[in-house]
Formats: C-alpha cells, structure tokens, sequence
C-alpha cells in the first residue's frame, strides 16, 4: 500500500486514494473530479495487486537511477511507511526476505489449480481439487458459532430419559387479542417448563434435536403431545433429567406412541441412576471439579451398535471393526 502510494505524485491525490483504497482488498469507489461525479467500482485480486506492486516497485527503482540517486534511499523513505517507522534496515531486509518466501514457496496443487479458465473450457481436474468445499469443514463453522457448553447438556443423555426442558416463549402483554406483531413488546419473554420422555436425539452439528413426549389430560380424555427442541437453540435455557430410563439396544423410544395405560412406562436404569448418585454427592461435598466433563448427546447412528451402512461411509476404519459394536453382518 505504501509502495503504491508514493508511486503517484502529490499533485494526483485522487489517484493516490483511489488506488490505496484498492490495495486494501475491498471494493473501492473512486470519486472522479468534475462537476457529474459518479461512483466507479474498482475490484482487485491477489495475483493483480501482486503484479502491480511489482510494477510500481521497478518504476521507482528505474527513476530513482534516472535522478543519480541509490536505491538506497527509495528503500529508506518507504521504511517509516512500511514498517511504522520504527523500523531499521535489518527489519526491512528481513520483511523483504519473508515476503520472497512467501511468494517462492511451493503451491499444494500444481499449477493448472491456479488458473482462470472461460465458461468454455473445461478445468483441469486439479482446479476442481483446489476449489473442492469441504461439507464437514462448512458445518463445523456453524456448529463453533452456535454451539453451548459441553457441560450444558447432562452426563450420558440418552432416549427413554424422563427430562424437564425449560425453554423461552413470547410473552405478550396489552391487548388481550394480538392481532398484529407491533402491538407488544418483541422481546419479553417468559420462561415455560416441558417434562416428558425423551423419544430420539436427530440431527447433525447445530441442527441437532430432541424429540420429547408428554402425556397430557386425564382419563379418558389424556393425549399424547410431541415437542422438537433444537438443542443448541439459545431459546433452551436448561435440560434436566428427572429418571434415567433403559431402553436396551434400542436407538428409540418411539415404541412409547403405542403404550397405553399401565405398559406406557421405561424400567429404571440402575448404572446411570448410580452415577447420577455419585455426581450429586461430590457436589454436595464440594468436589463438584471431580466430576469428568460431560459429551453432547449423540445421534442415533453415532451409538453402539452402529447400523450396517456405517461400514460403507468413507471415514470407516475395517482395522477397528468389532463384532460386538455392529450389527451382524450377512453374506
């Protein structure tokens, strides 16, 4: 940018803003002279902005020999520019070197990955490589950015759980009829509870879910009421198990929509019922930093044992196939 800059005269300080406005990488609006002003858009690459730092660096070598000076002395009116000014020429030869580096080291596709081909042409294979998105890599962006605390979610949270979820809902006050958005306040809200079993854990990365199921009424007019959270959801404030249930080798409690009466219960799940029992006294004791971290609650194809189209996705390992942790295979 400085290069650029002290490439123009003083007497051109249009040219001067325009084009150091360029280096900086975002869009720039050069504002002409004259009476009918308009705004031109002026965008640069990375290869372009390279290229013509160089050609503004030979030029000013070129008419610094021209005026019988040194290079020397180009190289130390950019200094204070360069590197803020309190730099000497140790700083500057070895920035120089760094930029060299960077500019010399070895690409990690070859060199047709680097190349701008017309609508015509078809790229080499090697550009799609470069330009490949990676799906994992996209999501776990979104995953970082809306994800809660490890220690949010309680230890070993599985389907058949009896959980109490308390999550956030509008609370509007005024009118007793709402007939429009404007007529409370948006952003009052008011804290609900929902208990009920825990159905099945679905999703991937931050669209993960629960699907909990309530019983609600009484006899004989009781009914079942399904609500989907999402998980990572800021609306969810808290989750909480009230009885740990086991379901066996089971993935889902989905076999509770067909229980009725006395049979729409889950039997006690006495290890998980026991660590709960463990953790609650060191708590209580004051050893609460004893306790291991907890895990986010896993999907129903990420738990033991895996279903059989685990064995084709690309990141299985055969080397760690256990019989016991998949479903039997056939022939």
């Amino acid at each position: 940018q400085a290069i650029l800059a002290h490439s123009f005269k003083p007497a051109d300080p249009h040219a001067t803003r325009c084009l150091t406005s360029v280096v900086g990488g975002m869009p720039a609006y050069c504002q002409m002279p004259g009476a009918h002003a308009r705004k031109a858009p002026a965008r640069l690459g990375p290869r372009a902005l390279l290229a013509l730092g160089a050609s503004a660096v030979a030029c000013l070598l070129w008419q610094a020999r021209q005026q019988g000076g040194h290079e020397a002395a180009f190289v130390a009116g950019l200094r204070p520019a360069v590197a803020g000014g309190a730099a000497g020429p140790a700083r500057t030869r070895r920035a120089a070197a760094e930029d060299l580096e960077v500019m010399t080291q070895e690409r990690a596709f070859p060199e047709e990955a680097y190349q701008d081909y017309d609508w015509d042409e078809k790229p080499d294979q090697a550009w799609f490589d470069r330009n490949k998105i990676d799906r994992n890599k996209v999501n776990m962006l979104f995953f970082d950015k809306f994800k809660k605390p490890v220690n949010f979610f309680p230890h070993k949270l599985q389907p058949g759980d009896t959980v109490r979820v308390t999550y956030m809902l509008p609370d509007p006050k005024g009118d007793k009829q709402v007939r429009d958005y404007k007529s409370y306040d948006p952003k009052a809200l008011r804290s609900v509870k929902f208990d009920g079993i825990l159905l099945s854990i679905r999703g991937k990365y931050h669209a993960r879910t629960l699907t909990v199921r309530a019983m609600i009424g009484k006899t004989p007019d009781v009914m079942g009421v399904e609500m989907v959270f999402p998980m990572f959801s800021p609306l969810v404030t808290r989750i909480q198990v009230l009885r740990r249930g086991y379901i066996g080798r089971a993935k889902n409690a989905y076999f509770m929509r067909a229980m009725v009466g006395k049979k729409n219960m889950i039997p006690v799940d006495q290890e998980r019922t026991e660590m709960d029992k463990i953790y609650q006294r060191l708590r209580d004791e004051g050893r609460a930093d004893e306790i291991p971290d907890s895990t986010y609650p896993t999907n129903e194809w990420e738990r033991y044992p895996l279903p059989r189209w685990v064995q084709d996705e690309d990141d299985w390992d055969e080397e760690k196939y256990n019989p016991d942790d998949v479903d039997q295979r056939t022939d």
